[in-house]
């Protein structure tokens, strides 16, 4: 079964996925939705589940999450906690919180690094940042197996 991750910001939502094997994360798509309205994600994500491509295939969700590199909690993070809570009445399926710091810096410099214009970065960078989170979660859980 696959792995939906979301790097969820307050305008945007990266998007990627895992193969069936979980061992390959790709990115999907950066998501543009009304600032706050956490509702067009969860609509986007019910969409996934259950009329993409992916239907009936995916069993986790892996959610970003944004810590301060000293481990404490910003606004942003309450916002995907809160998120978190809002889905999970939604769907029927783990949510699991994935730390993602750095994730957004590293996918900006790797967009960089390949050449892309800074108006080409900011339509990918979150769904790239979103693959990352994903890879991160699929190493951590490898590990543990």
């Amino acid at each position: 079964m696959r792995k939906l991750c979301l790097d969820l910001g307050t305008k945007t939502c990266g998007f990627a996925i895992s193969d069936n094997l979980n061992i390959i994360a790709t990115g999907l798509e950066n998501y543009f939705f009304q600032e706050k309205k956490f509702s067009e994600v969860i609509k986007k994500v019910k969409w996934y589940l259950n009329e993409s491509q992916y239907k009936n295939e995916i069993d986790t969700i892996v959610l970003g999450y944004p810590l301060r590199m000293d481990l404490s909690k910003s606004e942003r993070t309450l916002m995907v906690e809160n998120f978190k809570l809002i889905l999970a009445k939604e769907i029927n399926l783990p949510i699991i919180f994935q730390d993602e710091r750095q994730t957004t810096i590293n996918a900006e410099n790797i967009l960089q690094s390949a050449g892309y214009s800074k108006t080409k970065r900011k339509t990918k960078k979150d769904s790239l940042a979103a693959q990352l989170i994903l890879e991160d979660y699929l190493a951590s859980t490898y590990n543990k197996g």
